[in-house]
């Protein structure tokens, strides 16, 4: 009679979150044959929408920081102006309008975050299946993979409290735990370079390792493999969101 393996233990959602942190190993350990859990993704990203909801009704409740948007997004449209893809007469009255928007800014910048992590959190779910399935044979559903990201986004949430913090604690939104500390004070969202040096954040990085030990998991492969497809993942969006999108975080 043949011995049946009994099938590994899933873990709760408290140790997994504390395990992302301490030991993501052990985090990931059985997701693949477990039975699957909404609230491995769920929770995750429901914090995530608070955390951004937060940031942006305080920072646009700052004045200090208020101006700050509006500069670079000031900047932004006269970078337009001047490459002929708007009139000046266009970019005063979009000017006037964010001038007098008040409170709208804060709805539409809540909807907007809002919109933007739920197109990211699905999104890298969806291309770490894909790329995982076509490159590691993994057999694993897409559910595992949005549990196995959700899982990792605590370090996002983590991050993201302790960018909120940095940016008022300097009074400034262009501060972060990144390489673009060093040049906060004369940051310019134009610049391609502190726009690189803003993605460098070593949150985002700590997140991509962590997703890489959930995709070795998931795909059954060593732990290099995994981390190099999510850093290769991370450094593609990279330069997407900063060559492309023209993003500055």
């Amino acid at each position: 009679m043949t011995e049946q393996i009994p099938a590994p233990k899933a873990q709760g959602l408290g140790s997994t979150m504390m395990n992302a942190f301490s030991s993501p190993s052990d985090a990931f350990e059985g997701l693949r044959e477990s039975e699957s859990k909404a609230s491995f993704w769920l929770l995750p990203l429901i914090l995530l929408f608070a955390l951004a909801s937060v940031s942006t009704v305080i920072m646009f409740s700052n004045d200090t920081l208020k101006s700050q948007i509006l500069e670079s997004r000031e900047q932004a449209m006269q970078k337009q102006v001047e490459s002929g893809k708007m009139t000046q007469e266009q970019a005063d009255r979009a000017k006037s309008q964010m001038e007098n928007m008040g409170g709208m800014f804060i709805a539409f910048g809540v909807i907007g975050s809002v919109i933007f992590l739920s197109v990211m959190f699905f999104g890298a779910s969806l291309a770490l299946w894909l790329v995982s399935k076509l490159l590691l044979k993994s057999t694993a559903g897409y559910g595992k993979y949005l549990e196995m990201y959700g899982i990792s986004s605590w370090i996002g949430i983590l991050g993201g409290t302790v960018t909120l913090l940095m940016i008022l604690g300097l009074n400034s939104m262009y501060a972060s735990p990144s390489a673009a500390l060093a040049v906060y004070a004369t940051f310019d969202p134009l610049s391609t370079m502190h726009k690189v040096l803003a993605a460098l954040n070593i949150f985002s990085i700590w997140q991509a390792v962590v997703v890489g030990l959930g995709v070795s998991k998931l795909g059954n492969r060593p732990s290099t493999t995994g981390i190099g497809i999510a850093l290769g993942l991370w450094v593609l969006w990279v330069a997407i969101e900063v060559l492309l999108l023209g993003f500055a975080r």
